[in-house]
C-alpha cells in the first residue's frame, strides 16, 4: 500500500497505529503526565479562587437579564432549588474550569510530548525528515494563539448549547475536532519544516486534518480512554503529518 493511500484514504490506520506509538518505552512512560498535570494544576487554582468564583457569580445573578434566562432555562431542564447553585457551580464550571482543563492537558501534550513521539516516529519510519527545532517551545506562540480562539469561541457558543438540540454535544465536539486538527498539526510539523510550509500544508490537508481531527476528538468521550486521549491525539497526528510530508517531499524531488 502506497503512502498516499494511506494518507488519502485511510485515516483510521493513524488512529490505530498511535496505539502502537504510544507503547513505545519512550512515550509509554509519560503517557498520563498531560491528565494528571492539568488535574493537579486546575484542582489547585479552582481551590484557592473558589471564594473569588462564587462571590462572581454573585454579582453575575444579580444581573437582570441573567436571572431571566435562569428562569427560562427552568421550564426545560432541571436546575436545583438554588438557582444560585446551579449558576456558579454548572455555569463557570462548564464555562471556564472545563475548557481550560482540556487547554491545559492539550498544550502539556503539544508541548512536551509532541517533540518526543516525532521524534520516535522519524527515527524509525522517516530517518529522510531531518529534525529543524532544538527547542520545545518552537510552536509555542501559535499554540497559545489557537488556545485562545477556542477558549473564546467555547465560551462564545455557550447560548447555542442550549437553543440547538444536542448542541452541548455537537458543539464541542465540533470544536475539540478543529483544536486537535489545528494545534497538533502545528506542534508536529514545526518540528521538522518551517512557519511557511507548516501553513501551506494546513491548507492544502484542512479537510483531511479536520477528518482526523473528527475521528480523536471520540476518544475523549470514552471512560478511560479520555484519561490518555490527548497523546493518542498527538501520536495520530504525528504519524500522519510525517507521512503526509514525507510523501510530499518525495513527489517534490521528483519533478524535473
Amino acid at each position: 500500500m502506497t503512502i498516499m493511500k494511506l494518507t488519502k484514504k485511510h485515516l483510521f490506520y493513524f488512529l490505530i497505529s498511535a496505539f502502537k506509538d504510544i507503547l513505545r518505552p519512550r512515550i509509554i512512560s509519560i503517557v498520563i503526565m498531560p491528565f494528571i498535570g492539568s488535574f493537579l494544576v486546575w484542582g489547585i487554582i479552582t481551590y484557592f479562587l473558589w471564594g473569588w468564583l462564587t462571590s462572581l457569580g454573585v454579582s453575575l445573578y444579580n444581573v437582570g437579564w441573567i436571572q431571566s434566562a435562569v428562569l427560562w432555562l427552568k421550564e426545560y431542564v432541571v436546575i436545583s432549588e438554588d438557582p444560585f447553585v446551579f449558576l456558579t457551580t454548572f455555569g463557570i464550571t462548564l464555562g471556564v474550569i472545563l475548557p481550560l482543563a482540556l487547554i491545559s492537558a492539550l498544550l502539556i501534550t503539544s508541548i512536551f510530548l509532541v517533540p518526543v513521539i516525532v521524534d520516535e516516529i522519524r527515527k524509525t519510519d522517516f530517518p529522510t525528515l531531518l529534525k529543524k527545532s532544538n527547542s520545545i517551545f518552537a510552536g509555542t506562540g501559535a499554540s497559545l494563539s489557537l488556545s485562545a480562539k477556542y477558549f473564546f469561541t467555547w465560551v462564545g457558543t455557550l447560548p447555542l448549547w442550549v437553543i440547538i438540540p444536542g448542541g452541548n454535544i455537537i458543539i464541542p465536539f465540533l470544536l475539540l475536532a478543529w483544536f486537535n486538527s489545528r494545534l497538533f498539526t502545528w506542534e508536529v510539523l514545526i518540528e521538522i519544516a518551517d512557519k511557511n510550509e507548516v501553513k501551506l500544508f494546513i491548507k492544502n490537508q484542512r479537510w483531511e486534518l479536520f477528518g482526523l481531527g473528527l475521528i480523536t476528538a471520540f476518544l475523549y468521550f470514552i471512560p478511560f480512554v479520555n484519561f490518555i486521549a490527548p497523546v493518542l491525539t498527538a501520536a495520530s497526528f504525528s504519524r500522519y503529518c510525517l507521512n503526509r510530508l514525507y510523501f510530499q517531499r518525495q513527489q517534490f524531488e521528483k519533478l524535473p
